[in-house]
């Protein structure tokens, strides 16, 4: 009986709203509506069954809605996280840009590997412009460096590259703190 009541009271309903929608309504379209209403009538359980399985699909659209909301924010969270690693990589990028290599000989061991000692080449004007070259005056004469390497075995290998090239008098030498170790021997090192 209350689903009789029910779906006279939602027939009720339906027919309130149809009459107010009536004047945008065609006539084909009020014609099916009746129909429904109808048929409705006649089984009140055909309606409940669909209000049911409308309630249904409205629970479950609103979970999909809810998963969708939690995948959107974690999407969010991650392009948020990516905007900041690419802002942290941005400012190291720049940082790297500015920092051109110097001829000044940073702190702790380092290695050059001297590729010549003259007395008439002088390229000391040139230490500005070229950074990982400098020219050292040493009694009189120019002697010529390479590179900062912090290692070892690197710098001995540019070294082999170096007399490669035709330049048999380069060898490796040792600065801590800016200062050269005179009595360095690159080869005794590495034995050690």
């Amino acid at each position: 009986m209350k689903k009789i009541t029910l779906a006279v009271t939602f027939l009720a309903l339906m027919v309130s709203v149809t009459v107010a929608n009536a004047q945008s309504l065609s006539k084909k379209e009020r014609r099916a509506i009746k129909k429904e209403i109808r048929t409705y009538k006649k089984d009140p359980e055909k309606w409940v069954m669909l209000k049911k399985n409308h309630e249904i699909r409205v629970v479950e659209l609103q979970k999909e809605l809810a998963y969708l909301k939690a995948k959107l924010a974690a999407a969010n969270a991650e392009k948020q996280e990516l905007a900041n690693k690419l802002s942290a990589l941005m400012t190291q990028y720049t940082a790297l840009k500015a920092s051109v290599p110097s001829t000044k000989l940073p702190m702790g061991t380092v290695y050059q590997v001297q590729m010549g000692y003259y007395q008439y080449l002088d390229l000391l004007s040139f230490n500005e412009k070229l950074k990982t070259i400098k020219a050292e005056s040493v009694d009189g004469k120019k002697r010529y460096v390479i590179g900062h390497f912090d290692d070892l075995m690197d710098a001995v290998q540019f070294r082999n590259d170096i007399k490669s090239l035709g330049i048999d008098d380069a060898f490796v030498s040792q600065y801590k703190d800016g200062e050269r170790v005179m009595g360095f021997d690159a080869m005794k090192a590495i034995d050690q």
